[in-house]
């Protein structure tokens, strides 16, 4: 008893292992996987995963390694384990699959498949000559003689017995396709690189987790230029970069990467994948309404740099767009979509006003576009002039300054007396000041209605962009093609090309030959099966088709012995 029982717990575990069933659950989790992997965009920033899912979920996707899942540990151990349940398979049904690929020395039992047919008629024309002429004319090359367990004389024929083939091939391919990925997740990589235009890096910044690893790669790739297409809404269309790989000061390859478009070195891939601002030289006029006179400064920095006071505000240059779509309708139902053209971010970082972020577009300087922290978008504006107008903000500023003076700032009289004395002061004539009058009146209503710490007016930008490319090195891909293409060869063989066998039993008695014909395709009668014999049938009665006995399925079949 007790050397028994390892031996039967060391027979079930093999069992277990070879069996089909775990093979087709490990298959359905490879293929769950990769759905959600193709689904879930892999190795991006742990902000773009934040956006996407939020933090609950986030914490669950990077604790099961969804992020990075073609590296993840049990991705890996699944295609192990894949492999082991595959390779025992074989093992375990291997040889006598082969077996069943050999060349027959003697007849099997017929099949007691049921269906088949039988046929009476003259000994000279019914023999087993004249059966073997026929089989081998419906393409049986595999041909042997015997007697039946009733004594009677036997013809077994069998074609396609290469098809059993096909099984080593699935086995095969299901291993080496997981064996590529295996090696792909040990050996490759896949990361990110962000190089402006004329600027050469040769690092790639691999995800790990909630940080990066940085690659060398053994070439600097270098961006000669970058190029962007858009559609008349202003949404890209195409985007593309023309890199050149360099080794020391020689030039290695230069191409053109788009999407769909890679390159190709050495079995390193360079994808284009993203793109943005590597930092675009900016000017806007800064207007600091918290002052009386509302003192202006042109301001030339760049994107992504922060400007610091004395006082502790901080402007930070947050991003920078060159279109801008915007619906211009009115009615929710038939949007009317325009380019309003480039425009720019900035975030004002105040001890006393919080953080509060605007957007001054270019071509539309009147509009104004804010948004106090916590608010889920942007709110609009119209100012009336460029906030730029050096004259309209000197104007604007006497108007409150006078306004402030009055005994009563909030009543219609005060306004008005205000806006005449800002008018008087600015020495301008009759009409022009009963131009601007409402105008001026609208902005300080805007203004009041806001309470805006300052105002931004963008006026020039010369862009500067960077390419975002996807850099990976797949060693297991050939692996992974070859294992496909065997895969997909064994399904063909085994589907298409299945194995057939008939017997033929011929008993004569005094010149007359009664003959019983019955096969099997594929280890089973079916009716590819009976069409096969219905036609050798035709073929032996003299072109009339024999009477089929019913099909009773019963899947006794021997195992074919060499």
């Amino acid at each position: 008893m007790s050397s028994s029982a390892p031996k039967k717990l060391i027979s079930r575990s093999f069992e277990f292992l070879s069996s089909m069933p775990l093979a087709i659950i490990l298959l359905c989790v490879v293929a769950l996987s990769s759905m959600i992997g193709t689904v879930l965009e892999q190795n991006q920033s742990a902000d773009h995963y934040l956006s996407i899912l939020g933090p609950f979920w986030y914490k669950i996707f990077a604790a099961l390694g969804l992020y990075n899942m073609y590296d993840s540990w049990w991705f890996t151990g699944v295609l192990a384990f894949l492999m082991l349940s595959v390779g025992l398979a074989l093992v375990r049904h291997g040889p006598r699959v082969w077996r069943q690929t050999r060349p027959l020395q003697t007849p099997p039992a017929p099949a007691q498949m049921g269906g088949g047919f039988s046929i009476e008629g003259d000994a000279a024309r019914l023999n087993a000559d004249g059966i073997e002429q026929a089989l081998r004319g419906q393409g049986f090359r595999e041909l042997l003689r015997g007697v039946n367990p009733e004594g009677a004389q036997l013809v077994f024929a069998r074609k396609g017995r290469l098809s059993k083939l096909g099984f080593f091939l699935m086995h095969g391919g299901v291993i080496i396709i997981a064996a590529g990925g295996m090696v792909t997740s040990q050996f490759g990589f896949r990361g990110t690189m962000n190089i402006p235009e004329g600027s050469a890096d040769d690092i790639v910044y691999v995800p790990a987790g909630d940080t990066y690893r940085q690659l060398k790669l053994p070439f600097k790739v270098r961006n000669d230029a970058f190029a962007i297409d858009y559609y008349n809404s202003g949404m890209p269309s195409d985007y593309r970069s023309d890199l050149t790989l360099l080794k020391g000061k020689q030039k290695l390859v230069s191409a053109r990467v788009m999407v769909n478009q890679p390159l190709h070195y050495k079995g390193i891939t360079l994808y284009q994948a993203s793109f943005g601002d590597a930092g675009s030289p900016v000017t806007f006029v800064l207007t600091d309404l918290s002052k009386p006179a509302f003192p202006q400064q042109t301001v030339h920095t760049s994107v992504g740099k922060t400007l610091e006071d004395a006082l502790g505000n901080k402007v930070v240059v947050k991003e920078l767009r060159q279109h801008n779509v915007i619906n211009m309708s009115t009615n929710s139902n038939k949007p009317v979509l325009r380019d309003v053209g480039p425009s720019l971010d900035v975030v004002l970082q105040s001890p006393a006003n919080g953080t509060l972020s605007y957007r001054a577009y270019l071509t539309y300087p009147n509009m104004l576009g804010f948004a106090h922290m916590g608010a889920k978008g942007m709110t609009y504006d119209d100012l009336g002039f460029s906030p730029a107008d050096g004259t309209m903000m000197k104007l604007l500023a006497s108007y409150f300054k006078q306004l402030q003076a009055a005994a009563k700032p909030a009543t219609a009289d005060a306004q008005r007396s205000a806006l005449e004395a800002a008018l008087h002061e600015s020495h301008l004539s009759s009409a022009k000041a009963a131009a601007l009058g409402p105008i001026i009146t609208h902005a300080a209503a805007v203004l009041q209605r806001q309470r805006l710490p300052m105002l931004f007016a963008f006026t020039t930008f010369t862009p500067k962009m960077y390419t975002g490319l996807q850099v990976a090195r797949d060693p297991g891909a050939p692996l992974v093609w070859t294992g496909s293409a065997l895969l997909m060869l064994g399904l063909i063989g085994v589907m298409y090309f299945r194995e057939r066998r008939v017997w033929v039993s011929l008993l004569q008695n005094d010149g007359r030959t009664c003959i019983e014909v019955c096969g099997t395709s594929g280890g089973r009668y079916d009716l590819s099966t009976e069409k096969v014999i219905k036609k050798l049938g035709a073929r032996l009665n003299s072109g009339t088709p024999p009477e089929m006995r019913p099909r009773t399925q019963t899947n006794q079949v021997e195992e074919v012995k060499p």
